[in-house]
């Protein structure tokens, strides 16, 4: 094991506070600013879907579905895309320009996988073509989630690291959805 990974890993108890902390303060920073979170689209129908789960099979299978896609397979195509591919391959092959690429390409792939999150998936796969949901505050709370992702990548060398800590970050909003009374999603 590299000492990279090692100094990383007998971090990790720190590297997971810090994921589950930034749920809770991207949340307390936009209610300071009187934009409470979330009102992203995707989210209000996950919310909805696992808060009457019980109501009959087909419910509860649909959210078993759901969270098997929040908690498995986000982590699991996001984070090669985003960190492997959009952030790795320029800063792997970019090495002439130093520091400055690997700024640009975080920036670039945090920003694309900020707005990978407000596709409409649901009018795309219902036939009303591509659309963008409203953006909202929480476009911030991704865009500096996916740098920190990258941050992690880039100190690590292993994209395992990103997709386990995609991981508690999903986890983490998916109980704080379940726990959070519904008057703050409306």
């Amino acid at each position: 094991m590299n000492g990279k990974l090692r100094k990383t890993l007998k971090a990790w108890p720190a590297i997971a506070a810090a994921t589950i902390g930034l749920c809770f303060l991207t949340r307390l920073a936009a209610d300071a600013l009187g934009h409470p979170l979330p009102d992203q689209d995707q989210v209000r129908q996950v919310v909805a879907l696992l808060r009457h789960a019980f109501d009959s099979w087909r419910l509860l299978a649909a959210s078993a579905i759901v969270v098997a896609q929040v908690l498995l397979m986000a982590p699991l195509l996001e984070e090669p895309v985003f960190r492997g591919l959009a952030w790795g391959l320029p800063t792997k092959r970019g090495r002439r320009g130093g520091y400055a690429v690997v700024i640009a390409a975080a920036i670039v792939s945090s920003a694309a996988f900020s707005a990978v999150h407000y596709i409409d998936f649901q009018a795309l796969f219902n036939g009303r073509g591509f659309g963008f949901l409203p953006l909202s505050d929480a476009f911030l709370a991704l865009f500096f989630f996916g740098l920190a992702q990258c941050w992690l990548y880039a100190r690590t060398e292993r994209i395992w690291c990103p997709m386990l800590n995609h991981f508690l970050f999903n986890l983490t909003n998916l109980v704080l959805v379940l726990v959070i009374p519904e008057s703050w999603f409306q």
